[in-house]
């Protein structure tokens, strides 16, 4: 069985944002505070820029108080201000706004809460949203079951180089789930999910490969060495059927 891998929260890789004119003086501040590790001074810059209104800002003091960096430990206090956060647009704050909503951390669990705010994310191209909520659909956790909008999402976050999207699709198209059939397509991303270091991935593709040609396997090896994740981009939900 697939253990999922949402159970980690965005780490402050999630400072991703540009260092350019666009940060207030504040945030750049704390930013290189947090980067010298003195937590205490990152506090008390973001808190400044975050109390007038600054998403970025409002976003990495969330995280502080979730990781109890600089200030104690507040899950309450973390989903508050990344929630303004996510009410601007922030795009990893929508998705750990959905993962808090999925987990019941520092807010009621919901996860048809959670379901709605990995889509805003998910929209905007963050790829672990995409693969949170294609897990959503895929377990029909919050939503009805809906393989097809599943693979949907496990595909924009395979394409992103995701390890465990890449993995679930190459199951989904071993299995005929949510998408036709297709053991050549299913070998080529199990492949990429095993050069990863996926045991599970590799386990699968070793089976899948006694089904193939050794032409086959020979094509789908040269399109794995030449594969480049795509880079980030907004995406839109599927519609729905009638």
């Amino acid at each position: 069985m697939l253990h999922s891998m949402r159970g980690t929260f965005l780490w402050i890789s999630a400072l991703f944002f540009c260092l350019g004119s666009a940060l207030y003086a504040d945030t750049a501040a704390g930013l290189r505070a947090f980067q010298n590790k003195d937590y205490a001074t990152a506090y008390r810059e973001w808190t400044q820029a975050a109390n007038r209104g600054e998403a970025e800002a409002q976003y990495n003091l969330g995280i502080l108080y979730l990781k109890g960096l600089g200030v104690a430990k507040n899950p309450e206090e973390a989903f508050r201000w990344l929630h303004v956060a996510a009410e601007q647009g922030q795009a990893d704050a929508q998705f750990q706004v959905g993962l808090m909503r999925e987990q019941g951390v520092g807010v009621r669990q919901d996860y048809a809460q959670a379901q709605i705010w990995f889509t805003l994310a998910a929209e905007r191209g963050e790829s672990e949203a995409e693969v949170s909520l294609a897990e959503l659909y895929d377990e029909g956790r919050g939503v009805q079951k809906d393989m097809v909008r599943a693979v949907y999402w496990y595909k924009l976050a395979a394409e992103q180089g995701v390890l465990e999207a890449q993995h679930r699709l190459g199951a989904c198209y071993a299995a005929g789930k949510g998408v036709g059939k297709d053991q050549v397509k299913a070998y080529f991303w199990l492949t990429l999910a095993a050069k990863q270091h996926d045991k599970d991935a590799e386990k699968q593709r070793s089976e899948l490969a006694q089904r193939l040609s050794p032409d086959e396997i020979a094509k789908t090896d040269l399109s794995v060495a030449q594969w480049k994740p795509k880079p980030t981009t907004q995406a839109q939900a599927p519609a729905k059927a009638h």
